[in-house]
This record gives structure tokens, C-alpha cells and sequence, in this order.
């Protein structure tokens, strides 16, 4: 960067200024020469016959106060050798550094052939300088607010510039730092497929690190994206909200990278406080942007405590919104300082502190559609809430386990202490005295060995299983396609998270539940009740149509229900008896092929089956297992 152009506008002030003066002399020298030159032309004429003649006394006697009015003097200095005279009398020739001469020639006729002498008349020659600096001064206090307005136009360009450059070569930083990390996020991400020798929890903690360190790189890649296109690269991933996100899950993973962090102060304890309130609560947060704010609030309440101290971090629902809470029993914050935190510039007792990372956090928060609120006490602590909008959990996740009496249940996993949490949950909740049998697997080969051994009765259990087998090729998923088991499947798994897991699981029709919460999934078993038979079921996208078919249920008084989509038929599928008949439209919301969902839905033991659809029957020959192809009239319309 350039030193300031300031001092370039000073010095061009000031030569421009020393031109000017120079210009300002010369012209009134120039200006008074040719006024001088002017007067001693009009003098002389008056003069000229008293000159001719030789009346000197006339001379003398009669210009002496015009000439030494505007002149030093004059003398005339005749052709004819005579001797000179001056007015006044006696003066001699003068100083040419202080005197400029005008001289006007006198002729004894009129053509000025015959020249009859020279009249010199001496004025001074820097009578004109003080008009000069005059009028120079008069111009400078002109220009002077102008030179103002410049110079601050110029320190607020260079200001902008400074700030352009700066805000260049941070982007430039950071997009390098980003595309740096990128390579060694690989090579994790590689090693990452072979830590099976290592612990469950160890596992879940690097996987975390490696994919927030993604996350940052991508975000930083992101933001100088957008400032390379004229956006802002810095409000908008605050201001786009992002998809429904699991904060217990982040809240954990982060506490335990903090964990670390801090682990070199003995003193310092950090402490999550999640329980099964706070099971299931998502925002629509973006989540790389959420762990920036929920990692910066943790450091400042570590930062605040002395040698010893503890920072509390509490997950929980409050009405229709979610709050984390970050606590600290530090030394607290005066009122007339906490009036102004979050404003920014404003911060409080950090050396060095720019208050930007609570105004940013604010700022992030209410742009998620929720608030940031600081509350603290002197000598007992500060605590600040983050409140977020509850949003609805996505279809994948398991908001509750509900246990059908006298279905058994499957557990797959590797890890013996996975085995003990769901043991302990399932007694917590008596299952025996329901008929519930827990069945515990620890290998495919076990599973893909009882299933095999009882084919009819590996249709009924639910199926609790991992996804990371140790040593094994196979996962829960690819076991749950093997086995036809997809829409009884849950997948407890900690990478829940990754797109190709998601993915499947949706494809396979298998719900999920994060591993770490698998002690807090709510477990209730459902009362002994005769599956009800309905006179039909319909699964249709089409509001129009389940308006139809339900309309025409009440007039007939048939016993109907319908649903959106096959997952929420799913959910409500155990209290409905399989002697009911399905009706599910050939072509659902989002592309999903009715047909081939019907096969799951004949997975669930349902039989009388028929696709309502305006296509002709012979396109669907293939699905064998359909009773028929009917239209997108209700079955009993011609009963009306």
C-alpha cells in the first residue's frame, strides 16, 4: 500500500501557490510598465514645446507635481549636446535594480525625423509587488476550503482503498489457507476409513474435528466466492438459515473438542448438561456457523474465569423454541457494560478484545430468526442464551421408539456397551411383561444365521442397528437391503450425518439415531390393542383427491384414512390391520415411484394392495404381488 496522498496535496498547494505569486508579480510588473510607459507618453506631449523652445524654468515650473506624482523623477536629455536638467533638480541617473526607466523621444516636427532629445522618467520597479501578495493572499484564503474538501475526499479514498486492499489480501489469505487445507482434510479423511481399531467415542470425536475443519475450509472457499462475484462475504452465511440440524449433537461433539482445548488448565471444567429433554431438538441453523458462535461463547466464559472455574452448557426446550445455554461462575459483568455488549466495538475485560465476536454472534443468531440474551451478576457468573425457533425434525429421525407387545427386537452392534444402554432402556421400560424379547447380535454373521434359520420370523422384530461393523465389510445398511428388512430398520450409527448414509437409509426406507443418543430416545410400548381394519387406505400427494376419497368414506360411513406420503403410513401402519386394503397413487411427490413403494409396503404384511392411478394397467405387469390398477375414484363411489 501507498504512504498517504496527502502530503502530495500539500505540495502541490504550495507550488501551485508559489506559481501563482510568481505569475501575480510579473503581471503587475508587466501591468505597471505599460501603464507608466502610457503617462510619460502623455506627460511628454504636454512638455514638448517648452522642451523645443528651451523654456526649462517653464518646465520645472509647471510639471514638478504631475512627474514627482507618479514618477521618481524625470530628465531631459537633449540631441543637441546641450547640458541635461532633471525635475526635481539635481537628480542623476538611478539604481537599476530598484528603477525602471520610460523613455519617450521628442521630435522637432511632426513626420519624427528630426529627433530633438529623450525624455527618461524613473518610476519604481517594485511599487507592485505589495498589490501583488495582495491579491496572492486574497486567493489563497479562496482556495482553502477547497483544499479542505480535497484533502478530506482524499483521506476518505484512501481509507476506502486501504480497506479494499485489506479486505483483497484477506481473501486471498484465506482462500489460500482454505485450498491448503483441503489436501491434508483428504488424507484424514482416508485415514478415517481405517480407524476401526480405535473406540466408538474416539472415532466419533475425529470424524468431528476432520469435518469441522472441512467446514471451515469450505466456508472460507464460499465467502471468497461471493466477494469475488460482489456479494457480501460476510452477513450471508449468517443469513441464509440452512436445513433442520440436530444441536445436541453439536452441542457434544463441541464440548468435547473444547474438552481438549482447555485440558492444559487443571482449574478450568467444562460441562455439558444434556438429557432427555433435550432429545430431539433441531434448528434450522447453519451448522459450520452455528459451532463458530457456540465455540466463541465457550471461550469467552473460559476466558472470564480465574486459575478455577466452570463453564456449564445446557441444551433444552422452552415452548416452541430451543435454547442453549452457556454459564460461567465467573467474576460477571457490570450492569452499565452489559446495557452495551453485543453492540459493535463493545467488549469487556479481554486485552485486546474488538467486541466483534459477540456482535457477530448476535447478529447471526437473530438472523436464524432467533435472539441472544446476556444475563450476569457480579461475583456469581454470566450466562448467555442462545433462543432458536424449534424446527421439525426431518423424516429420517427417530423422535420416539414405540414397541409393539410381543414383537420382538433386534440389536446389532460391535460394541458391548451399546448392548448394555439399549438392555437398560428396554428393562427401564418392562418389555418382558409385554411379550418383548431382545435379541443381541454382535456379528453378521450371527444375524444373517438367525434370520435365515426363522425366515418368518426375521420379518417381524424392529431392528436396531449399526451402520461401522469393526472388521467387517458389511454395514447395517447393506445388511437391511440383504435381508429385506429396510422399513423395520433403524440405523443407530454416529455418522448419521454423511450424505452417502442418508442417502441410503432414505432409499432403504430405514430411520436413524445418533449413537450418542441412544440413552435418551424416548421408549414407550403401545397398549394392547386389535390392529384396526379399515375399509381403505389411501396414500396420494394429491390433497384434492384424499379430500374426495374421505368425503365419499363419510357419505358411505366406510371406515377410511389417508396419507401423504408412504413414510407417514409407515409410522401409523402397526395399528392398522393387514386385512385392510392399500391404495397408493403410481406417481408421488418428489418422483417417488408408488409401485415400487408398494413392495414395501407389502414387506409390512399388508396384501390387498392396488395402485390408484389414471395409467393403463399393463404398464405395471411386473409388480406380481398387486391386486389391481384401478382409478382415482373411491372404491365404493358406485355404492352412492
Amino acid at each position: 500500500m501507498k504512504a498517504p496522498p496527502l502530503n502530495n496535496l500539500l505540495r502541490k498547494f504550495l507550488v501551485f501557490q508559489l506559481l501563482t505569486l510568481v505569475a501575480l508579480v510579473g503581471l503587475t510588473v508587466a501591468f505597471t510598465g505599460h501603464f507608466k510607459n502610457r503617462l510619460a507618453g502623455q506627460l511628454t506631449e504636454a512638455l514638448r514645446e517648452p522642451l523645443i523652445s528651451g523654456d526649462i524654468r517653464s518646465v520645472s515650473t509647471q510639471m514638478s507635481g504631475p512627474i514627482s506624482r507618479d514618477f521618481r523623477g524625470a530628465v531631459w536629455v537633449p540631441k543637441n549636446g546641450d547640458a541635461p536638467f532633471s525635475v526635481p533638480i539635481g537628480l542623476g541617473p538611478q539604481n537599476i535594480l530598484l528603477y525602471r526607466t520610460a523613455a519617450v523621444p521628442i521630435y522637432f516636427d511632426e513626420q519624427s525625423t528630426r529627433l530633438a532629445g529623450q525624455l527618461l522618467f524613473y518610476y519604481s520597479r517594485w511599487t507592485s509587488i505589495p498589490t501583488a501578495i495582495a491579491i496572492w493572499l486574497v486567493l489563497i484564503l479562496i482556495s482553502i476550503p477547497v483544499v479542505r474538501r480535497e484533502n478530506a475526499q482524499l483521506a476518505r479514498e484512501y481509507e476506502l482503498r486501504l480497506k479494499f486492499e485489506l479486505k483483497d489480501s484477506q481473501a486471498s489469505l484465506a482462500a489460500q489457507v482454505a485450498h491448503d487445507i483441503r489436501s491434508p482434510v483428504a488424507a484424514l479423511d482416508t485415514v478415517l476409513k481405517d480407524l476401526s481399531q480405535l473406540p466408538e467415542e474416539k472415532r466419533v470425536m475425529i470424524r468431528g474435528a476432520v469435518g469441522r475443519i472441512r467446514d471451515i475450509a469450505n466456508n472460507l472457499l464460499e465467502q471468497n466466492r461471493k466477494e469475488a462475484r460482489g456479494e457480501s462475504g460476510h452477513e450471508p452465511a449468517a443469513a441464509v438459515p440452512g436445513s433442520a440440524q440436530l444441536l445436541s449433537n453439536i452441542v457434544d461433539s463441541l464440548i468435547t473438542e473444547k474438552r481438549l482445548q482447555f485440558r492444559a488448565q487443571i482449574g478450568i471444567e467444562i460441562d455439558s448438561r444434556l438429557d432427555p429433554s433435550s432429545y430431539g431438538l433441531f434448528a434450522a441453523i447453519p451448522p459450520s456457523e452455528f459451532k463458530r458462535v457456540l465455540s466463541n461463547l465457550i471461550n469467552n466464559a473460559v476466558e472470564s474465569l480465574p486459575e478455577k472455574g466452570l463453564v456449564t452448557v445446557q441444551l433444552a426446550a422452552n415452548g416452541d423454541s430451543t435454547e442453549i445455554r452457556v454459564q460461567d461462575n465467573g467474576k460477571g459483568i457490570p450492569q452499565d457494560v452489559l446495557a452495551r455488549l453485543g453492540q459493535r466495538g463493545e467488549t469487556h475485560g479481554k486485552a485486546g478484545g474488538s467486541g466483534l465476536g459477540l456482535y457477530h454472534a448476535k447478529t447471526s443468531v437473530g438472523s436464524w430468526g432467533g435472539s441472544l440474551i446476556i444475563d450476569s451478576e457480579l461475583g456469581k457468573g454470566t450466562a448467555v442464551t442462545i433462543r432458536l425457533p424449534r424446527a421439525r425434525p426431518p423424516e429420517w429421525f427417530v423422535s420416539g421408539l414405540v414397541l409393539s407387545p410381543g414383537a420382538p427386537i433386534v440389536v446389532l452392534d460391535d460394541d458391548a456397551s451399546i448392548h448394555q444402554v439399549w438392555q437398560g432402556r428396554f428393562e427401564s421400560v418392562h418389555v418382558k411383561d409385554h411379550g418383548v424379547e431382545v435379541l443381541h447380535f454382535s456379528t453378521p454373521a450371527e444375524l444373517r444365521s438367525w434370520a435365515r434359520t426363522d425366515a418368518r420370523a426375521a420379518k417381524d422384530p424392529l431392528y436396531l442397528l449399526d451402520y461401522e461393523l469393526v472388521g467387517y465389510r458389511d454395514t447395517g445398511l447393506s445388511l437391511a437391503e440383504e435381508l429385506g428388512i429396510g422399513a423395520r430398520t433403524i440405523l443407530v450409527t454416529s455418522r448419521y450425518e454423511e450424505k452417502g448414509v442418508l442417502a441410503d437409509s432414505l432409499r432403504l426406507k430405514a430411520r436413524l439415531i445418533p449413537k450418542s443418543l441412544a440413552g435418551f430416545v424416548p421408549i414407550r410400548i403401545k397398549k394392547d390393542e386389535v390392529p384396526e381394519r379399515l375399509d381403505a387406505v389411501l396414500i396420494d400427494d394429491d390433497p384434492l383427491t384424499r379430500m374426495t376419497w374421505t368425503m365419499a368414506a363419510t357419505r358411505s360411513g366406510k371406515k377410511f384414512q389417508s396419507f401423504s406420503t408412504v413414510a407417514e403410513f409407515f409410522k401409523e401402519a402397526p395399528a392398522i390391520s393387514h386385512e385392510t386394503p392399500i391404495y397408493i397413487d403410481a406417481d408421488l411427490a418428489d418422483g417417488v415411484n408408488g409401485a415400487q413403494e408398494s413392495l414395501s409396503v407389502r414387506d409390512l404384511g399388508f396384501q390387498d394392495i392396488h395402485l390408484a392411478t389414471g395409467h393403463e394397467a399393463a404398464r405395471f405387469a411386473a409388480y406380481k404381488h398387486l391386486r389391481g390398477v384401478v382409478g382415482k375414484e373411491p372404491p365404493w363411489s358406485q355404492e352412492e
